[in-house]
C-alpha cells in the first residue's frame, strides 16, 4: 500500500508525502512496503483482532478465505467502511470500503462478488475486484477459492506534472519521468484459495494463501512492488453464543513476516454480540481491537475500533462500521 523505497528518489514531493501517509497504514515500521497491504475488513472479523480464517462464514470470507462462503445459508449483502488512522495531525484522509453479495445454491456451491477501494484525498488509490467460488466436500471439508482483479493509480497535481530533481530540488520543468514513460496506473490479476476442516461439533481448522501469485504492482517494469502473499493457518472453537479463533500467518515481502492473532465474540440473547481481540509479530506489529454488532431481523450493524499498539502515534485509532443484510427468512 506504499511506493517502494527504491522509487522515491524519483517521485516528486507531493508523492514523498503519498509514501510517508501510506507508510502509517500498514501497522509496522519496515523500509519496503508493498501494494494492498491486508488489512482488517469487516466489523466483526476487525473486531475480533483480524482473527478470522478459520471462522468465517459470512460475506467477508471473499476477503479472509473463500472456503467460508459454504457456511452462507441465504442470499447475503454487506458493505463496510472505515477510515484510517483518525486524527492523525498532517489531517490526511484515508478511506477503505467494501461491498459483496454472496447467493448460495442448493447443490452447486456459493458464488460471491465483491469489491474493495482504498482511497488518499486523489493522490492515491486501490480497488479489487473479486469473484469467489466455494463448495463443500464431504461432510467435513469447504474449499473455495477467488480470482481478482487488482486496480492502482495515482493521482496528477502540480508536483507530478513539474518534476524536481532529487539532487538540487530545483524543478525540472517537465513530468516525473516514472509517470512518463510508464503512465500513472497498473493493473493485474491475483488468486487466493481457502479450506476449511471440521474436527468436531464445534473446533474446527482454517487455511487460506492470499494473493498465491504475488503480482508485481510497479509501474515500471524494473521496480518490484509485489503484493505480499500472505499464508495463514487458524483453529476456532464455536458454539450458538460464542466463538474464539487464534491464528498464525506469514507474509512474503522482501522478507518474511510472521504475526499471532487472536480473537474472541459473545452473543447476548439473539440480537446482541461484543467482541475483543489481539495482534502480535514482527516488526513492531501490536493491535488491540473491540466492537459489537446489533442484530434487527435481517439486517444487522457492526462496529469496530482497531488501535496500534506499536509503531503508529498520534492516532485514535481506525474505525469500522459494517452493514448486512441477509434475505429470506432466518433457519
Amino acid at each position: 500500500m506504499a511506493l517502494l523505497s527504491s522509487r522515491r528518489s524519483r517521485l516528486s514531493q507531493a508523492l514523498h508525502a503519498v509514501v510517508a501517509i501510506l507508510f502509517l497504514t500498514a501497522f509496522i515500521s519496515r523500509d519496503v512496503l508493498a501494494s494492498f497491504e491486508e488489512y482488517p475488513t469487516g466489523a466483526r472479523a476487525a473486531g475480533m483482532g483480524n482473527s478470522f480464517t478459520a471462522i468465517a462464514d459470512d460475506a467477508y470470507s471473499t476477503y479472509y478465505n473463500p472456503a467460508g462462503l459454504v457456511q452462507i445459508h441465504r442470499p447475503e449483502f454487506t458493505a463496510y467502511y472505515a477510515k484510517l488512522y483518525s486524527g492523525l495531525s498532517d489531517g490526511s484522509s484515508i478511506g477503505r470500503s467494501f461491498v459483496a453479495y454472496a447467493q448460495p445454491t442448493e447443490n452447486r456451491g456459493t458464488f460471491a462478488l465483491s469489491y474493495l477501494s482504498l482511497s488518499l484525498a486523489g493522490l492515491y488509490s486501490e480497488s479489487t475486484y473479486a469473484l469467489s467460488y466455494a463448495h463443500s466436500l464431504g461432510e467435513r471439508w469447504n474449499l473455495g477459492g477467488t480470482m481478482k482483479f487488482l486496480q492502482l493509480g495515482y493521482g496528477s497535481d502540480a508536483y507530478t506534472q513539474s518534476a524536481i530533481n532529487s539532487d538540487t530540488g530545483a524543478s525540472l520543468g517537465a513530468p516525473d519521468p516514472l509517470f512518463a514513460q510508464n503512465g500513472t496506473g497498473k493493473s493485474a490479476e491475483s488468486f487466493d484459495v481457502g479450506a476449511q476442516y471440521r474436527l468436531s461439533r464445534i473446533y474446527g481448522l482454517g487455511f487460506a494463501i492470499l494473493n498465491i501469485n504475488s503480482p508485481n504492482m510497479a509501474l515500471s517494469s524494473s521496480d518490484d512492488n509485489s503484493v505480499a502473499a500472505v499464508y495463514k493457518l487458524g483453529i476456532a472453537r464455536r458454539t450458538k453464543t460464542s466463538s474464539i479463533d487464534v491464528e498464525f500467518s506469514e507474509r512474503k515481502f522482501t522478507t518474511e513476516e510472521y504475526r499471532l492473532n487472536m480473537g474472541a465474540e459473545r452473543w447476548i440473547g439473539d440480537n446482541f454480540g461484543i467482541r475483543g481481540g489481539l495482534g502480535f509479530g514482527s516488526d513492531q506489529y501490536q493491535i488491540t481491537s473491540l466492537g459489537f454488532t446489533y442484530r434487527w431481523d435481517n439486517l444487522e450493524f457492526a462496529y469496530a475500533l482497531i488501535y496500534p499498539l506499536e509503531g503508529v502515534t498520534g492516532t485514535f485509532g481506525t474505525n469500522q462500521l459494517s452493514m448486512t443484510f441477509r434475505f429470506g427468512k432466518r433457519n
